[in-house]
């Protein structure tokens, strides 16, 4: 795995080299701090300088929905700086030489070109602040600087460049990898092998030598496709290291998986000692569907849990937002809910359906409902998890309370937020829990529904890409 850098790492590796670095200003825009809320604590040696209309901005935010948690952990996060030190003229935070403060000065934007001044946005304001720190002021013997902008949001990147700025994304959140992890591997062994772990069902994978196609570990909860000239088999890798078939005829709730892939995230699914379990991939691959089978299954048939809970975040194709439709909130829920009782209906009779409603066995909320909330003795499943910045994310998993299991259903390529990239978010956190026993990934592929669909959704995916 290839992390990407932070910032700081541009061109600078003073550190750990022990050669004299040239202190660089970073200017923040209010997308970093939404995003990532403790962001001024990693630029290690650098000026970090937060534009007071940022403040401003994440006062605006504080009630928000969905951004109102970050907006307040950002704030505190200043003014916990704040506490230590003057933040009008910069305050010290590390050993390095690093400092944060906030920006009052320097907001003249009659240096900036027209077209930009003219805006008067706070993208302006925030503008104005780096192009005037990096072109000085030989008046007061203000030096010019190196100033880069760190922006979440392209277009502000964009308008940084053109004014000769420095401009990145922030990077410290993301992990980008050379190869995702999927979940699954194929791995070609000996039939002798095949026979063994069908003969006792299970088998020791370090004794087996069983390694992926580069010849790295097989991560835990990994699902393993056993490839040999006389046949194959699956099973899944677990904590102890030991590869465990998996039957196959295994379902939940009337639904067996079609595919290897789905098999494997049945499996994963309807296994009690996985706590977390994301499935991503394209629309038409059964992720929700999957999801939905096996916590109706945990929850009618074992007794498992009590109920299912479906959360979905507040992003509709085009961005429309909740607060806009008209209606009650079951109202305006119901368009978000009907590809949940869709897949409900396909899997059951009617009459079933209007029980486990009747008997609230099945909720559909809006993802906003989960914060101050302990969920105990319920299947979650969390859909289009794309949409969710990682700290919303985490919000949502860190409710999770006894007796709890929930299931992330996502598809990159369907990101209706425009402050998630492809990279952060959920991809991120399923590259930092990867390998963890509670938790299990798997990337479905296959579409399960018609010819056209899967060739428009390949299509959409090749053009993300």
């Amino acid at each position: 795995m290839t992390q990407a850098p932070v910032p700081t790492s541009t061109g600078c590796t003073g550190l750990s080299t022990g050669t004299e670095v040239r202190k660089k200003v970073y200017v923040l825009d209010t997308s970093v701090l939404l995003s990532a809320p403790n962001a001024i604590h990693q630029f290690v040696e650098h000026e970090v300088v937060i534009p007071l209309v940022v403040i401003t901005e994440l006062e605006a935010k504080r009630t928000h929905v969905s951004l109102g948690f970050p907006a307040r952990e950002a704030l505190r996060a200043i003014e916990a700086v704040s506490e230590r030190g003057d933040i009008n003229h910069g305050v010290k935070i590390n050993d390095h030489g690093g400092t944060v403060r906030i920006e009052m000065n320097h907001i003249d934007q009659s240096g900036l070109p027209d077209a930009v001044a003219r805006a008067s946005d706070n993208d302006a304001r925030i503008l104005a602040v780096a192009f005037n720190l990096a072109n000085g002021d030989a008046k007061v013997g203000e030096a010019a600087r190196d100033v880069t902008v760190v922006s979440k949001d392209m277009p502000m990147r964009l308008k940084a460049k053109v004014l000769g700025l420095g401009a990145e994304p922030y990077r410290n959140e993301m992990v980008v990898v050379e190869r995702p992890y999927t979940g699954i591997e194929e791995i070609e062994v000996s039939p002798a092998v095949i026979d063994g772990l069908y003969d006792q069902g299970s088998l020791d994978i370090d004794e087996a030598r069983l390694a992926t196609p580069e010849g790295g570990e097989v991560l835990t909860n990994t699902g393993v496709r056993l490839i040999s000239s006389h046949g194959s088999a699956i099973g899944i890798v677990g904590a102890d290291k030991s590869l465990t078939v998996i039957a196959k005829d295994r379902e939940a709730f009337g639904v067996r998986g079609k595919s290897l892939e789905q098999k494997i995230a049945l499996a994963h699914l309807t296994n009690p000692d996985v706590g977390v379990v994301s499935l991503g991939g394209p629309a038409g691959t059964g992720k929700t569907y999957l999801a939905l089978a096996a916590g109706l299954e945990q929850v009618l048939e074992t007794s498992t849990f009590k109920k299912v809970v479906v959360f979905r975040p507040l992003f509709a194709v085009g961005g429309q937002d909740l607060g806009y439709l008209p209606g009650s909130a079951d109202e305006k829920m119901s368009p978000w809910g009907a590809a949940v009782f869709d897949a409900l209906a396909s899997m059951t009779s009617k009459d079933v359906v209007d029980e486990i409603v009747a008997r609230e066995m099945l909720e559909v909320l809006p993802l906003t409902h989960i914060r101050g909330r302990t969920l105990n003795d319920a299947f979650i499943i969390v859909d289009e998890a794309q949409n969710l910045e990682r700290p919303v994310l985490l919000t949502a998993l860190s409710r999770l309370g006894a007796n709890a299991k929930v299931a992330l259903s996502w598809d990159v390529a369907q990101r209706d937020n425009s402050r998630v990239g492809r990279y952060d978010g959920i991809a991120a956190v399923v590259e930092r829990l990867k390998g963890n026993p509670l938790f299990a990934h798997t990337t479905l592929t296959k579409s399960e529904r018609g010819p056209v669909a899967a060739m428009v959704t390949t299509l959409l995916d090749d053009m993300v890409n």
